[in-house]
């Protein structure tokens, strides 16, 4: 179901794209830090927002890479103290068994 809304949601953004692009024929001047580029505003709205996706992605992907690495370290961690925790309380129970009660009544 998550792939079918994401699927929709990207047919809709490109079909707005489309749309933008058809209707935008002018010819601008785009000023950046090192230059500057004549070209079709079209053009300049596919680059903007194709870089900005690109982006958006990149820095998606090291927070999600992130939050794996922390998760597998915590899991890593947690079998190991539910390793010694298994031990101790096995360690209870041998001591508990070989400890006979010499006053039952």
């Amino acid at each position: 179901m998550k792939f079918v809304i994401l699927f929709l949601l990207l047919i809709a953004i490109f079909a707005i794209s489309i749309t933008l692009g058809a209707n935008n024929n002018q010819i601008v001047v785009f000023n950046y830090l090192f230059a500057q580029i004549e070209c079709k505003l079209s053009t300049l709205f596919a680059i903007l927002f194709g870089t900005g996706f690109i982006l958006g992605w990149l820095v998606t992907g090291i927070f999600f890479i992130r939050v794996k690495l922390r998760l597998t370290s915590t899991q890593r961690r947690l079998k190991k103290v539910q390793k010694m925790y298994d031990d101790e309380v096995a360690n209870r129970q041998k001591a508990e068994l070989t400890v006979s009660p010499t006053n039952s009544k």
